[in-house]
């Protein structure tokens, strides 16, 4: 009999992959309703949308299209990592507290370019985690196409933004830095809280 992960039959998972789901379809309709109407809001619509992809590739597109083996949970569990239900929760919230804030800026702001750089380093981190681990174990990683497909290109973004807003380069690397921080220390405290 396979050891897996109990949290995968969690109340609290099936109600986050259900948020997931809206949050996707929500994400795509505002960033495409924003396209269509030429919105300088686009670019803030992003983040969003990136992240609803990133989630929706884990927690339910994988498992649908690969097995629950490949669940982002189940994953993580066999790679030696226990999340429980409510640190699914935990984490995977936060951002859709934070991220709507961007809509409190102007793009075209300073402000703007470095909290969507920082934002991006974040996603960017979370991205190399999720490629680093499948190129070292030879497998797929739930979550690593959107890490290549969507990830990398809003980081890039972010740093064209950051240069046309005249940040110094110096700054976009300690952004950087910190954002990848920020996505490891959000973990690690979520693990012992």
């Amino acid at each position: 009999m396979q050891d897996f992960n109990s949290a995968l039959n969690s109340p609290l998972v099936s109600f986050m992959e259900t948020i997931f789901i809206v949050a996707f379809i929500f994400s795509f309709t505002l960033a495409w309703y924003l396209y269509k109407n030429k919105s300088n809001y686009l670019i803030t619509a992003l983040p969003l949308f990136v992240l609803a992809s990133h989630q929706l590739e884990e927690y339910v597109l994988s498992p649908l299209m690969l097995e629950d083996k490949y669940h982002f949970l189940e994953w993580a569990y066999r790679s030696g990592v226990y999340i429980s239900p409510i640190e699914v929760v935990t984490i995977n919230t936060v951002p859709y507290l934070l991220l709507p804030l961007l809509f409190l800026i102007k793009p075209s702001t300073k402000i703007f370019a470095i909290l969507f750089l920082f934002n991006s380093s974040l996603m960017l981190s979370n991205g190399m985690f999720h490629i680093g681990l499948a190129t070292a174990q030879t497998d797929y990683s739930p979550g690593m196409i959107t890490s290549l497909l969507l990830f990398i290109p809003l980081y890039i973004k972010s740093l064209s933004l950051a240069s046309k807003n005249s940040l110094p380069i110096k700054a976009q690397i300690a952004l950087t830095i910190y954002g990848s921080i920020a996505h490891f220390l959000m973990i690690w405290l979520v693990k012992i809280l």
